[in-house]
C-alpha cells in the first residue's frame, strides 16, 4: 500500500471517529437539554413531617419545599425565593410572606429583610433529628 493510500485510510478513518464523537456529543447535549427542563424537589421525609407538625396550610408546605430546594441547588443554606417558582404553585406575594411568618415562628427558618421591593434572604435553620 502506498504512502498515499495509507494517508487517505487515515483520514478517512479519522473523519468516521470525527463523526461518531460530534453525534455522541450532540446526542448528550439533547439529553441534558430535555433534563433541565425537568426540576426535582427533594427533601429528608423528617423536614416535611416537622413542617406539617409546626405550621398549617398548603403555602407554609410548598414554600418550605421550595426553601429546601433552594438551598441545596444553591449550595446555601441563605436562599432568595423566585417569584417564579412560587407562582407555578399558586403562591401569592401575599401567601408567601404568610408562609414565611409561619415558618419563622416554627423556628424553621430565620428571615433577612431586604429594602423594599427586595425578595427577603431566608435562612433555612431546621436540623434533622
Amino acid at each position: 500500500m502506498s504512502k498515499t493510500a495509507k494517508r487517505r485510510d487515515l483520514d478517512e478513518w479519522d473523519a468516521e471517529i470525527e463523526e461518531d464523537f460530534q453525534r455522541v456529543v450532540a446526542a448528550t447535549k439533547a439529553a441534558a437539554q430535555r433534563k433541565r427542563g425537568r426540576k426535582l424537589v427533594a427533601f429528608p421525609l423528617a423536614f416535611s413531617v416537622d413542617v406539617c407538625q409546626r405550621t398549617e396550610g398548603r403555602a407554609a408546605l410548598v414554600v418550605a419545599m421550595l426553601i429546601y430546594r433552594r438551598t441545596h441547588v444553591c449550595r446555601s443554606q441563605t436562599v432568595t425565593l423566585p417569584i417564579a417558582e412560587l407562582a407555578a404553585h399558586g403562591i401569592t406575594r401575599n401567601r408567601k410572606n404568610e408562609a414565611l411568618t409561619k415558618l419563622k415562628a416554627a423556628g424553621l427558618i430565620r428571615i433577612e429583610r431586604m429594602a423594599p421591593g427586595q425578595s427577603a434572604k431566608v435562612t433555612l435553620a431546621w436540623k434533622p433529628r
